[in-house]
């Protein structure tokens, strides 16, 4: 057997080890950020007593995902086997991309080009599944791993030709990653954005078996040896999985800028959508401002941006109705993120809060507290829509808690609301109402996040 350390498999060995380092380090840095802090006492419960999760189908042909669900830090942690590999998932906004994503692989090697592109990736796979186990097994040596591995990425093609360039050093995302990966690439990144803009896939996924099947698939393409516009535009249904799993909400999804991630190359998109902040928003886009800083931020994905730009137009430039004030000071809070997971749940805010603004249409201002993005709405209330679960509570949260209370004041709110998409704690929620902050848990179940149809009050 050979040693994933050989020169021959470091590419693929530091993705793996990316990876797992992202699944650990989750459930600690928004917390952390906001003044939580430290780890309840291991713990488990039941598939089936996650309510957000009770319309979501737990075993089926796609995949299986374990009854007994661990509760890690603040967040709950699923084992999900499926027929090519076994994942392990932090929160309920994650297992509900993954469920989506190990679907779409499942259907595609169903297909002859899939079947190909699966079996040329085999290699590449079997080291995969090696890497997945460990990350079931040994999640801290994992993450230990992954540190002496930071920051040496294999470069694409496409980067390397930038670099070149504008002579300016590559940059790397807080924990050592490349956001660019799977899109990035003159010719294989042009067939992995079309393919993936195809299937319903995020092409700039952490998801490495995703991902290899993306890159495999771009590779096969660009030499011509398997077809292309074989996209499934039908997938077997899952119970409680929506067609649109890269995104939170219905809402949270724009046709427009799916064609924008699936056309433009990294750079050519962050160049594009400096010109849109520009023309459409009145934002300059020049060295040292804040939509500059926020462009470029390694810690973004290319697709997380492009719905940055699109979230924050709906909400201060809509096609009808007034604006919402605050523009300026969420960019440069944006700009700041230093963690791709604090990037990713940043563009979920900005999503969530969207929703909300569709349904209820009462935001007048974006604002920002304890590193949260909310919101002021026309009754002086201040508004937070937290993207994760809070399964458990520390001595730490009054701080956070504190800091929401002292933006209530500047702000000259009458009250503030804090909504959870999952779970949130008896005991936080009984310290937040002491306070006079009132928490809302499983958020994603209320009208504000339904599909369009359904989510009629703000039109």
């Amino acid at each position: 057997m050979r040693n994933l350390s050989d020169t021959k498999y470091k590419g693929i060995n530091y993705l793996l080890r990316a990876v797992p380092a992202l699944m650990v380090l989750l459930p600690y840095v928004f917390f952390s950020a906001q003044g939580f802090g430290g780890e309840s006492s291991p713990s488990t419960v039941t598939f089936s007593s996650i309510a957000i999760l009770n319309n979501l189908s737990r075993e089926n042909k796609y995949f299986t995902i374990d009854d007994t669900v661990r509760i890690d830090g603040h967040y709950y942690r699923f084992l999900i086997k499926s027929p090519h590999g076994d994942y392990d998932v932090v929160s309920t906004r994650d297992v509900l991309k993954t469920c989506h994503e190990i679907r779409v692989i499942e259907e595609y090697r169903a297909t002859k080009e899939g079947s190909e592109a699966w079996n040329a990736a085999g290699e590449s796979l079997k080291n995969i599944g090696r890497g997945a186990k460990q990350i079931v097994k040994e999640p801290k040596e994992s993450a230990k791993a992954f540190a002496r591995a930071g920051g040496k990425l294999v470069r694409s093609i496409g980067r390397f030709f930038k670099k070149q360039a504008d002579g300016k050093p590559e940059e790397k995302a807080g924990d050592g990653t490349n956001r660019d990966k799977g899109g990035e690439g003159f010719f294989v990144g042009k067939h992995a954005r079309q393919f993936a803009a195809e299937v319903g896939l995020d092409v700039y996924t952490d998801n490495p078996y995703a991902q290899t099947l993306i890159q495999e698939v771009a590779k096969s393409r660009s030499r011509g040896s398997i077809g292309t516009s074989v996209g499934l535009f039908f997938l077997a249904p899952v119970q409680g999985l929506g067609l649109l799993s890269n995104a939170l909400t219905p809402n949270g999804f724009d046709a427009e800028t799916e064609k924008l991630i699936c056309d433009e190359s990294p750079a050519e998109l962050r160049y594009v959508l400096s010109e849109k902040y520009k023309t459409e928003l009145g934002v300059e886009c020049t060295d040292g401002s804040p939509v500059k800083a926020l462009l470029d931020n390694p810690n973004y994905s290319p697709r997380e941006q492009a719905y940055l730009y699109f979230y924050l137009k709906c909400l201060t430039k809509p096609k009808a109705g007034d604006g919402i004030e605050g523009l300026a000071g969420v960019i440069e809070h944006l700009g700041k993120v230093r963690q791709p997971v604090a990037a990713t749940f940043s563009t979920n805010q900005m999503e969530l809060l969207l929703a909300y603004q569709k349904y209820e249409n009462n935001l007048t201002k974006l604002i920002t507290a304890a590193n949260v993005i909310g919101g002021v709405t026309g009754k002086q209330e201040q508004i937070f829509i937290i993207p994760y679960d809070m399964t458990a509570s520390a001595p730490e949260m009054k701080d956070f808690l504190n800091e929401i209370i002292k933006s209530a004041r500047t702000q000259g709110a009458k009250g503030t609301q804090l909504w959870f998409i999952g779970d949130a704690m008896s005991d936080f929620i009984s310290e937040a109402k002491s306070r006079g902050i009132t928490v809302k848990k499983n958020a994603l179940l209320l009208p504000h996040f339904a599909p369009g149809d359904t989510a009629k009050k703000g039109e």
